[in-house]
């Protein structure tokens, strides 16, 4: 009976992520026929929507029955060497370079590539390992809001990470990389008011 409890919490919290980021999408668009947010506005928020959904189960990673528990200790891991190494992969020069001192050469490249593997591989093990010993009480510290800030804030890392350059973002990077902060914590206070815990 309780996973069938976590089920019917995971789709309502679903249903409320896909609502809200609905009148995003809602308000974006009459911004847009009003004359105040361009047309790429509209197709950022649509873009996004993974990422409210991501926020609208996040708390839940902290009871074991839910599926974003059950799965994220499966696809987290995954999920982190994936990150590591796309990450490792876009730096790859200054990774060498501080290795070796230099850009060119097999030997740099061959030190830069085993230190992103090694660092993937030590992400997967960690979280593979880690993830099902730190896991808090349910409807501790994964359901407040400094903690959907916090992990917001992390996501909005990552993705600079990812889609940056090798020093500073463009303006469109920055819209996006707050897009992703801003749509990820709608999603989170979402599940917060579903919860009525906000």
């Amino acid at each position: 009976m309780q996973g069938r409890q976590a089920m019917t919490n995971c789709i309502g919290h679903l249903r409320m992520g896909i609502a809200v980021h609905t009148l995003l999408i809602a308000g974006v668009t009459v911004g847009y026929v009003g004359g105040v947010a361009h047309l790429g506005a509209i197709a950022t928020a649509v873009v996004l929507a993974p990422l409210t959904l991501a926020g609208a189960l996040f708390p839940d990673l902290d009871h074991p029955s839910s599926l974003p528990y059950r799965y994220g200790k499966r696809v987290l891991p995954l999920l982190l060497a994936a990150v590591t190494v796309l990450v490792g992969f876009r730096y790859r020069i200054p990774i060498e370079t501080a290795l070796v001192g230099q850009t060119a050469g097999s030997f740099g490249t061959f030190m830069s590539g085993t230190v992103v593997a090694s660092l993937a591989w030590g992400a997967f093990l960690a979280s593979y390992t880690l993830f099902p010993k730190i896991r808090p009480p349910h409807r501790t510290v994964t359901h407040r809001a400094p903690a959907g800030v916090v992990t917001a804030l992390c996501v909005g890392g990552l993705v600079s990470l990812v889609i940056g350059g090798h020093e500073t973002l463009r303006a469109a990077e920055q819209v996006v990389v707050i897009s992703s902060i801003g749509t990820f914590l709608l999603g989170f206070i979402s599940h917060l008011v579903a919860d009525g815990l906000l």
